[in-house]
């Protein structure tokens, strides 16, 4: 008897190791701009009043951009399943990670955050499933 295989096979060796990757770098391209940006911001000196808020979610959106678009170029399908797989295991892991520092309470900036990384991760993805693969001539 022939086994019944579903169509629907979402998780295997290639979404493991495509999320994989695309979270460490994602992670990695984070704290890069991270990085970078206090260097900027120690040679600029003063920064406006609201700037603070706000750079870490570009951060965090750059990141999860690169990390979706990363894992969906190694996987080449399902690119919104494999964003949301990446910025919400991307979310997961700098929530862990800031949980060490953490006072205050839970609040609507941490869903905020975690939604920003989600759909950055997606955005990213469906771009890197869209985009052709360069052709290469034989001379």
């Amino acid at each position: 008897m022939k086994a019944v295989t579903s169509n629907f096979n979402f998780i295997n060796k290639k979404a493991i190791k495509s999320i994989f990757f695309g979270v460490l770098s994602g992670i990695i391209i984070t704290v890069l701009l991270a990085i970078l940006s206090s260097f900027i911001i120690m040679l600029i000196g003063k920064l406006f009043e609201g700037a603070t808020d706000y750079i870490p979610f570009i951060l965090l959106a750059s990141g999860s951009l690169a990390g979706g678009y990363i894992s969906a170029r190694i996987r080449k399908s399902q690119g919104i399943i494999t964003g949301t797989a990446t910025g919400l295991l991307m979310f997961i892991i700098i929530f862990a990670a800031g949980l060490s520092t953490f006072t205050g309470e839970f609040s609507l900036y941490i869903l905020i955050k975690a939604i920003v990384m989600i759909i950055f991760s997606i955005i990213g993805a469906v771009i890197g499933v869209n985009k052709k693969e360069k052709q290469r001539y034989k001379k």
